[in-house]
């Protein structure tokens, strides 16, 4: 018994030093957190390539696995007003480069980080989505448009946001499929907003009576903004629907247009 009672006191002991040693650990830790570092510095395109022996598509895709979880450690959210965005605007950049075929970085760039409700990031955005729409490849566009709906609703810049709007009615995508006709549209909205219905007016009218392989439903939208958002009466946009049924002449065209 002496054997056994001396054998628990020790471990008795050795718990409570245990208990205590923890104890003492959290007292002093308690007030320490994982915290996040910052958006890291950016390395040129042939480096991260070489960080990855040489493999731009592993690059690219740990890369742009990093940047969608960036600043989320230690289950902490990042706020994105905290973010570096003229770094995040390099990092697009790098990675873009090392894969301009993918949507990977653009659909975070405009999804997430475009998200940001402060206007000088958003202009990160806007300047980044602007070049990678900038390409006939794909439906690349489809960046172009983004970046013009961000400089006209929350930058309010109506000049960079008609400037993206004409360059996105100008492109033809490689397939030789036509934009759909809300992109070619963009203009003749934006032009609108900034109190140019004259313009807009015009735009529409010349897509109303020159397009000939638009869709019913596209017509009616397109009448109805004449008449409801410009004020062209019912009548004038009956006879533009009137001269697009009956086939149409460049004489036409010009005399309807005056």
């Amino acid at each position: 018994m002496t054997v056994f009672s001396r054998t628990e006191d020790k471990v008795t002991i050795g718990l409570c030093l245990c208990v205590a040693v923890c104890l003492s650990l959290w007292l002093v830790s308690s007030d320490l957190f994982a915290r996040w570092g910052g958006v890291p510095p950016v390395p040129t395109a042939r480096t991260a390539e070489m960080g990855a022996l040489g493999d731009a598509q592993f690059s690219y895709r740990s890369g742009a696995m990093t940047l969608q979880v960036l600043g989320d450690t230690g289950g902490e959210i990042t706020p994105l007003k905290e973010y570096n965005y003229a770094r995040l605007g390099d990092w697009f950049g790098v990675l873009s480069a090392l894969d301009p075929a993918s949507d990977h970085i653009p659909m975070i760039a405009a999804y997430y980080f475009g998200a940001t409700r402060v206007p000088q990031d958003v202009k990160v955005i806007v300047d980044y989505l602007a070049v990678v729409g900038d390409s006939p490849v794909g439906q690349k566009w489809r960046w172009l448009a983004h970046a013009a709906y961000l400089a006209r609703h929350r930058l309010n810049d109506m000049d960079r946001a008609i400037e993206l709007a004409y360059r996105l009615a100008r492109i033809t995508p490689l397939d030789g499929k036509p934009l759909p006709v809300w992109a070619r549209q963009m203009p003749a909205f934006i032009l609108n907003a900034q109190g140019e219905a004259q313009a807009s007016r015009r735009l529409i009218e010349q897509m109303l009576l020159t397009d000939t392989g638009m869709h019913p439903n596209e017509i009616n939208f397109m009448a109805a903004y004449l008449y409801e958002q410009l004020g062209v009466s019912q009548a004038e946009v009956d006879q533009l629907l009137r001269l697009r049924a009956t086939g149409l002449s460049s004489d036409s065209i010009n005399k309807v247009m005056e």
